[in-house]
């Protein structure tokens, strides 16, 4: 019963974490467009920028919050699931789907369909996947190599934050933002299924793969939040003795 209660626990403080992507402004909702290839080439060096944010500022604040929490539970709950036998076979496939690269071919394949298929809105969301992902693991092991966290199986120093869970979360949450909670619900369930995978495997502790989720979250808020909201036009003038350059921005 101790292990089901803190199994409980693990998932609510994950699930605490996702409940800011829900808070997206009005006037940034999904794309019917189907962006070129080039196109979401050139908006990843502005989603590494448009990450350092006040928003993702916030999420981060809330999940850092909840690791803190769940960190008198790190090596308890650690040890219980990985003596779990009986948990083996159904927590095999989270290290697999968890991956960087399974969650990027989720993204292709999304694309890929919308784009032949004619469904602006699905290579939209295919596209979103792929970005928050490029970018939430850009993050994840700069952090990773700057925190030098020694794994729960001590195989290396990379355990802080979860990689697998930012990759998880980030396409749970890209998903609620185009489809909402019928498609969010069920993708996040399974990105709580990663995390607690990655905790069993000896991998992760329980404040990794939590805070792991809050920069996948951030990732996507960041991706669908500053994607395409603003024109801004630069224009330069000049004097008898003076120069200026006027900015504006508008809102699309």
């Amino acid at each position: 019963m101790r292990r089901t209660c803190r199994l409980v626990v693990s998932f609510a403080l994950v699930a605490v974490v996702c409940g800011p992507a829900s808070a997206q402004t009005a006037d940034s909702g999904p794309s019917d467009r189907a962006p070129s290839v080039g196109h979401i080439a050139g908006d990843i060096p502005r989603d590494l920028w448009n990450f350092l944010s006040w928003d993702t500022a916030l999420v981060l604040g809330i999940g850092g919050g909840a690791a803190l929490i769940a960190h008198p539970w790190d090596d308890d709950l650690a040890g219980e699931l990985e003596t779990n036998v009986s948990l083996n076979n159904a927590m095999a496939p989270g290290h697999t789907y968890g991956g960087f690269g399974v969650q990027v071919l989720i993204g292709v394949g999304f694309y890929t369909g919308g784009r032949l298929g004619g469904k602006g809105r699905l290579a939209q969301t295919g596209a979103d996947i792929m970005r928050a992902q490029i970018l939430s693991q850009a993050y994840v092991q700069a952090i990773k190599f700057s925190v030098q966290r020694e794994r729960p199986d001590g195989s290396d120093h990379y355990s802080f934050p979860s990689g697998h869970s930012a990759s998880a979360f980030a396409t749970a949450a890209v998903l609620q933002r185009h489809y909402g909670w019928k498609a969010g619900v069920p993708a996040t369930v399974v990105a709580a299924y990663v995390a607690t995978a990655r905790v069993h495997d000896n991998k992760h502790y329980l404040s990794d793969v939590v805070f792991g989720a809050a920069m996948g979250i951030a990732a996507q808020r960041t991706v669908t939040l500053h994607s395409r909201r603003y024109d801004m036009a630069m224009i330069p003038a000049a004097g008898a003795g003076s120069a200026s350059v006027t900015m504006t921005v508008r809102t699309r």
